[in-house]
């Protein structure tokens, strides 16, 4: 008569086997999870190694591997990926490669897969498939993504040193103690009807297609976010300069008229500069420095009302109009909007303080 295999029994103590439990019950790591999951499996003694692997989709071999270095070296052996028997790590994992990798890309070194492999194998003598190079890229946390332009004329140092600095900014204004202060920050879009087209969602292998036009008819939308209150200001123009601004930002002023208002903006030749006596009452201005758009947070709205018009027609500046005040209108009706733009980070701090 023809006998079944054994069953496979992993003795261990009660609070080992407690512990296990705690660690399946608790991590987020599918891979230990996994292996709590074959250990428990063994301990109770009603499975084959044939039986557990079949549960887990893994080998036979996987499992006794797993059981026999969770006997050899405890729960150290769970966050091990390589078995004892596994052989020695790769190339990748030695030598600091694997950060040297991460590094390049946190620099942006390289912009297609092919030049990693190229230079893995110029500098390290690593030859490697376009799947391995994918594979190392994902652990490295390689994602592609568009760059930022950065103009070369800008000054990464100041641009640190103004973030750094913004609250002893704010209190050189010399605004009388005592008064409440908002602090904002502005800047101006241009919208039109030639067509704005970007990415959505489609079906694998279907082309997506979006009606398109060339119309050059433009109009600009003044915009400004309060940084620790929350809420936004914006007003519709049809061009950009010195009178117009002055009407927005006597807006901003009107808002709040028991407040002081200092507004934050880039030095564009249609902006005022700080002291100009043609300012509003109330109003305390406070230049980025040149170059650097990435510290004005409304620069993250633009690119909300962008999702919001493209890969669509309109016939007129109107409609178009009609579509922005929709993605607009949060930042209006409460503050939540806003202070998720501007976030937690040196500016909505700093501002807070003062």
């Amino acid at each position: 008569m023809k006998r079944g295999r054994p069953r496979l029994k992993l003795t261990m103590p009660a609070e080992q086997r407690e512990e296990l439990e705690s660690i399946f019950r608790r991590t987020k790591d599918a891979r230990v999870k996994e292996r709590c999951q074959a250990l428990l499996m063994a301990e109770e003694g009603g499975h084959t190694y044939e039986q557990i692997a079949r549960r887990l989709c893994r080998s036979r071999a996987t499992i006794q591997i797993w059981v026999k270095n969770f006997i050899d070296e405890g729960f150290e052996s769970l966050e091990s990926r390589q078995g004892r028997n596994g052989g020695r790590p790769t190339e990748m994992r030695r030598d600091g490669l694997l950060e040297e990798l991460r590094e390049g890309l946190k620099e942006g070194r390289w912009q297609q897969a092919s030049e990693v492999m190229d230079w893995l194998r110029s500098e390290h003598g690593l030859k490697r498939s376009y799947t391995s190079i994918y594979y190392w890229l994902g652990k490295a946390g390689g994602a592609l993504k568009v760059p930022r332009p950065v103009h070369v004329k800008k000054d990464a140092e100041e641009a640190e040193s103004f973030k750094e600095h913004f609250y002893d900014k704010l209190e050189g204004l010399g605004i009388e103690g005592g008064k409440r202060v908002r602090v904002w920050v502005q800047d101006e879009a241009r919208y039109g009807l030639h067509s704005v087209t970007r990415r959505c969602w489609g079906l694998r292998g279907h082309r997506v297609v979006k009606p398109a036009q060339q119309k050059y008819e433009w109009g600009y939308i003044y915009g400004a976010l309060d940084v620790v209150e929350g809420g936004g200001e914006f007003c519709y123009m049809p061009t950009v300069n010195l009178d117009l601004i002055a009407i927005f930002l006597k807006q901003i002023a009107d808002s709040d008229p028991d407040a002081e208002h200092v507004v934050v903006w880039d030095n564009a030749g249609f902006h005022y500069r700080p002291g100009d006596p043609r300012l509003p009452e109330r109003v305390h201005l406070l230049p980025l420095p040149a170059y650097s758009p990435e510290l004005n947070p409304v620069e993250k709205v633009w690119d909300m009302v962008k999702d919001g018009i493209a890969n669509g027609v309109y016939s007129a500046l109107d409609d178009i109009e009609k579509r922005i005040t929709e993605k607009l209108r949060p930042f209006w009706e409460s503050p939540g909007p806003a202070l998720r733009i501007v976030g937690e980070g040196w500016l909505r701090l700093q501002a807070n303080a003062l």
